[in-house]
């Protein structure tokens, strides 16, 4: 019997074995009302101009898109562990040099003119983000969580990434069809020069890109999306003595003209004295032309008319004192 009441006793479970339970079980409520409490308070937010993008990320369920959250949404309940990117829809730029620049103020796109003079070139990019919900989606997937462009940063780094080099290629291809001086000081040309660089980067970014992204800046989600504003500013040869050999040319250019004109009117005054001497003969010409610079008065005599004609006098000024006569008179010789 007391092998028995041994054996009973060593089968029975000991007191701390229920404590290990209740601990375990306490943890798996624990995660439970985590769960419970995220999937309860977890909200999104997203400010008047950006858009939000709601990815799936909780315990049991994929990372995939869900929803798309309107700009200016305010406590939107979202799924515990789900995530939120949000990227702006007001109207963006990317400047190249200058003041208010994206990169350097010195900085400036280098291109080749067709006489071979490198210029530097500035330029300004305005967009706005296509809002298609599957538009948006692809550049989030493709894009966006690679440069982090849903940050300030990232979104600064992706237009350096990708809107930069389809700059310079489209620049660099269709400087090559201008001399440098017919885009340095002919707004005709530089026009050209400009529509033509903006349908060529227009064509390179969706093609870089992999998708129309990007929108007119007049675009508000409900109208067509529009071509991206594309501007440049004068281009400016590189090396600075090409523009002072233009201006001293121009120079020339204006004396040679200046001098053109007063040869012609020289010509002009010429042929006028020799038809006036045809006219009046050489002497008649000469009188005509000492009267007119006053070299030479006259006066008009009515006819029977008196006239007093004054004359100049000249007076001479007498001595004031008169020799003296000899007091004595000369002997008279002897006779």
């Amino acid at each position: 019997m007391a092998k028995l009441g041994n054996a009973a006793a060593a089968i029975k479970p000991k007191g701390g074995g229920s404590g290990k339970v209740k601990v375990i079980g306490f943890l798996i409520l624990a995660v439970i009302v985590v769960i419970v409490l995220f999937n309860i308070f977890n909200f999104a937010n997203t400010d008047a101009n950006r858009i939000g993008l709601h990815y799936g990320g909780g315990v049991i369920e994929d990372k995939k898109f869900k929803s798309v959250v309107p700009p200016g949404s305010t406590n939107k309940m979202i799924g515990p562990g789900d995530t939120l990117y949000t990227y702006p829809i007001d109207q963006r730029s990317y400047i190249i040099g200058g003041d208010g620049a994206d990169t350097d103020a010195a900085d400036e796109v280098t291109v080749v003119s067709k006489d071979n003079v490198r210029l530097g070139v500035r330029v300004q990019v305005y967009f706005t983000l296509n809002r298609d919900k599957d538009v948006l989606k692809s550049f989030h997937e493709r894009i966006g969580l690679k440069t982090e462009a849903y940050e300030e940063q990232g979104w600064n780094d992706m237009l350096q990434s990708y809107f930069r080099p389809q700059i310079d290629r489209a620049l660099s291809a269709v400087a090559t069809n201008y001399g440098w001086a017919e885009l340095y000081n002919n707004e005709k040309m530089k026009s050209q020069f400009q529509s033509a660089a903006a349908k060529e980067f227009t064509r390179l970014l969706p093609a870089a890109v992999g998708g129309d992204y990007f929108c007119g800046p007049g675009y508000n989600g409900n109208n067509d999306c529009g071509e991206l504003s594309f501007t440049v500013q004068k281009p400016m040869p590189l090396d600075k003595g090409i523009i002072d050999g233009l201006e001293a040319k121009q120079r020339a250019e204006l004396a040679r003209a200046t001098q053109e004109q007063k040869n012609q009117q020289v010509q002009v005054e010429l042929q006028s004295v020799q038809q006036q001497v045809k006219l009046l003969g050489a002497n008649g010409y000469l009188l005509k032309s000492a009267i007119e610079s006053g070299s030479v008065q006259f006066m008009v005599i009515p006819q029977n008319g008196n006239i007093s004609i004054p004359v100049p006098t000249t007076t001479s000024q007498q001595p004031t004192t008169q020799p003296s006569q000899p007091t004595t008179q000369p002997s008279q010789p002897a006779r």
